[in-house]
């Protein structure tokens, strides 16, 4: 029994540990995101949305607004993970971590629980927001949440993958400048993939965080363009491929103990 119970301080302690650090500069871990989202709402909600006037039976402004919610919530992720598990690569405090009687799980565990509590704050930071500016009705709350939560721990483990791998900071803003971005703009964000031509239309659905988007909107106001049960498996294979990614990088000590 007592076993059990000290076994859960390490996690704790690194959830606390992380958890303490952003919300030290919550000026630059939290507000950020949320300002990009609501310029993003203002922008082209209200001047796009002035000229296309609703998709789907819903209003422009509520068609982005869940992509938009989840761009905060994927980049607060990816980025809270990788740059607190690369400052204590950067800095070899991280040294202190694989001595120490803590296992490789535990500290997977304690980086994405923190992370994925920044990206939940974002979130809901953009939603909060969002409500003086429109009506909100959700459609399916479990849904919402199955794929908020899968989502940011996703991207989560996949923050822990890219700062394991990177040597420098140059090599940290490699995924996110040229992968992550550009995929999310292009994953139907601002837009329903009906509206592309047939040959962009197949193009588009090789993007996995379509997928993501268009899950997650179907929870939020019950629109999709791909069925949810594919949805819902390409998120849940990414979130296990980059778990066990993860915990490879970690036992095979990949970049650490060079």
């Amino acid at each position: 029994m007592t076993t059990k119970k000290t076994s859960i301080i390490p996690l704790t302690t690194l959830i606390l540990r992380d958890t303490k650090r952003f919300l030290r500069i919550w000026t630059q871990s939290l507000i950020p995101p949320m300002l990009t989202s609501v310029l993003f709402i203002l922008i082209f909600g209200y001047s796009l949305g002035s000229r296309i006037s609703e998709i789907e039976g819903v209003s422009y402004l509520n068609f982005i607004l869940p992509g938009l919610l989840m761009m905060g919530v994927i980049m607060s992720a990816y980025m809270a993970a990788s740059f607190a598990l690369f400052i204590q690569k950067f800095q070899r405090s991280i040294e202190e971590l694989l001595v120490a009687p803590i296992a490789y799980w535990q500290i997977i565990a304690g980086t994405t629980i923190a992370a994925m509590l920044r990206s939940f704050m974002v979130g809901l930071g953009i939603l909060a927001v969002s409500l003086l500016l429109t009506s909100i009705t959700i459609y399916n709350i479990w849904i919402l949440l199955a794929f908020i939560i899968l989502i940011s721990m996703l991207f989560s483990f996949a923050g822990i993958a890219t700062a394991l791998w990177a040597k420098n900071f140059d090599q940290m803003s490699i995924f996110s400048t040229f992968l992550i971005t550009p995929l999310t703009y292009l994953g139907g964000v601002f837009y329903s993939i009906k509206m592309l031509p047939p040959i962009w239309a197949t193009a588009a659905k090789f993007n996995p965080i379509l997928y993501m988007i268009d899950g997650f909107r179907y929870g939020f106001i019950g629109v999709n363009d791909i069925p949810i049960v594919y949805s819902f498996a390409v998120v849940i294979s990414l979130t296990l491929f980059f778990f066990v990614l993860c915990v490879w990088m970690f036992k095979t000590g990949y970049k650490l103990r060079t």
